[in-house]
């Protein structure tokens, strides 16, 4: 899903701070898998909002969105 041909159609999405070029229709769970990032290790925040994981699969990714992967928080 991640393109590596500055000349193909798609959509410019930033994961972290780093700008990544994907296939139109991508999904974040797609993305993460290209990233090879473990689904269960990973939180992800879509322009600042909270994606839980069973809805990653149906976040369509557009262009100029802002990813955010970052290590859950457990305790209390």
């Amino acid at each position: 899903m991640i393109l590596t041909d500055a000349a193909s159609s798609g959509c410019r999405v930033r994961v972290n701070g780093q700008t990544h070029r994907v296939e139109a229709g991508t999904t974040l769970a797609q993305l993460l898998a290209c990233l090879d990032m473990a689904p269960h290790s990973v939180a992800t925040a879509l322009n600042g909002e909270f994606v839980p994981r069973g809805e990653r699969g149906g976040c369509v990714l557009r262009d100029g969105d802002h990813v955010t992967c970052f290590q859950p928080i457990v305790g209390g």
